[in-house]
């Protein structure tokens, strides 16, 4: 009997088009009536996480940021959090110079870069709940994307991050050259000061040792009395990877990476295909 299902995202309980499908909203529903808890872990900020999680009425406490965060699913308020220390982030930022990459820097829903741009000005945007029936436009969804800041702090990065002791709990690394996005995963990955995992084709997301899905999925089913034979976990990335060995069941999506299928104990339909509602029907129900 499983406890608990705990839903990545993006690739997995969001459709392409970033939406919730109705079949999957359905099942996640039908599963909490039969007492069963769902919770999302997520690389997004705490309040999309909290957005998301409200759409279906989850009640179980949330993953953000990889797992540098919990979230209280009613408040949206967080439970605890995990920064990245300041002398660590100095020595990232020197590394990060090397290579000329871009970074920017995640605190509780603010995203700090040192100027607006092309990458970062629709962050917020891009972390709303969408509904397909409108727009997708500040206009329309300003209720929400109102939840995450977008602040400039300036060419300075290491002057600002001097003075932002213990708030920043990820830092997104995106490079467009292939050898110096690789060489520079595994050279901060290398340090021991730094969980380092790719979570897109152009970027790799960068937390506290330590720090990971699973890492926080572990510690509330510690306080929730929840072994980890009892829990299901589905995702499709590399930061996905952790959660979904050390589940009770690894659900991989049908969109997941071959690796990720490789480690799963199940492949589900993929998330066009609502995979997450067939997992749910065929595994947990």
């Amino acid at each position: 009997m499983y406890k608990l299902l705990a839903l990545d995202l993006d690739g997995t309980m969001l459709n392409p088009d970033k939406v919730i499908t109705p079949m999957t909203r359905s099942s996640i529903k039908q599963l909490m009536s039969g007492n069963v808890n769902v919770t999302i872990a997520s690389g997004r900020f705490p309040a999309s996480v909290w957005l998301h999680a409200r759409e279906v009425s989850m009640t179980f406490p949330l993953v953000a940021l990889n797992g540098a965060v919990t979230v209280d699913a009613v408040t949206g308020e967080m439970l605890e959090g995990v920064p990245l220390k300041t002398e660590d982030i100095l020595l990232m930022l020197d590394v990060i110079q090397q290579e000329g990459a871009y970074i920017h820097f995640y605190g509780y829903n603010v995203l700090y870069v040192q100027e607006i741009n092309e990458i970062n000005r629709n962050w917020a945007l891009n972390n709303v709940v969408i509904r397909p029936e409108l727009e997708c436009s500040e206009e329309r969804y300003k209720d929400q994307a109102d939840l995450i800041q977008l602040v400039e702090v300036g060419q300075d990065f290491r002057a600002f991050v001097r003075n932002m002791p213990n708030m920043l709990y990820k830092a997104a690394v995106i490079c467009k050259d292939h050898a110096s996005r690789e060489k520079l995963f595994h050279i901060l990955g290398g340090l021991g000061l730094f969980e380092c995992t790719r979570t897109g084709s152009l970027r790799f997301d960068v937390n506290s040792a330590g720090i990971s899905k699973r890492e926080a999925l572990e510690r509330l089913c510690r306080a929730h009395d929840i072994k980890p034979q009892q829990v299901a976990a589905a995702g499709d990335y590399d930061n996905d990877l952790e959660m979904l060995q050390w589940a009770g069941i690894g659900i991989a999506m049908g969109n997941a990476e071959p690796h990720v299928k490789e480690i799963a104990d199940i492949i589900t339909g993929s998330n066009m295909e609502d995979g997450v509602a067939q997992a749910i029907h065929n595994y947990l129900l």
